[in-house]
């Protein structure tokens, strides 16, 4: 399937990002996802990286919820910078989604921007109902 290709690339950038956060933000820190795709690839190669578990808003994903402790920061994939910050606060850009391939698919073409989002607005608890 298109979509998965890149899956491993996706989780290595991602790992690279959380691997450069401070040892208290790694402490509090979630990876949320906006599609199946990406939240599929962190859950298949996320184990090898030592990351914690992709959490999304996306159909199911949103009933599994946001884990406990909720986290603090958030690497963020899957949206736009506006999208991001309209509910996320403050969010720097920290890496992209590429694949060795060249493969245009929905990470790589249509948001392939990940971020890293500090002081969330709200306690992620209250954020998450406007996820689903």
């Amino acid at each position: 399937m298109k979509e998965e290709i890149g899956w491993p690339e996706l989780t290595e950038t991602v790992a690279g990002i959380y691997a450069a956060l401070t040892d208290e933000e790694r402490s509090q820190a979630g990876i949320l996802t906006g599609n199946f795709g990406e939240a599929g690839a962190i859950k298949l190669y996320a184990r090898a990286y030592g990351l914690p578990e992709a959490i999304s808003g996306i159909n199911s994903y949103w009933l599994r919820g946001y884990g406990d402790p909720p986290p603090q920061v958030l690497i963020v994939l899957g949206f736009t910078f506006d999208e991001a910050g309209q509910f996320l606060g403050t969010c720097d850009l920290a890496g992209h989604v590429t694949n060795r391939y060249g493969v245009k698919n929905e990470e790589t073409k249509d948001h392939s921007d990940i971020f890293v989002c500090r002081q969330l607005p709200e306690p992620l608890p209250e954020l998450w109902k406007h996820f689903q």
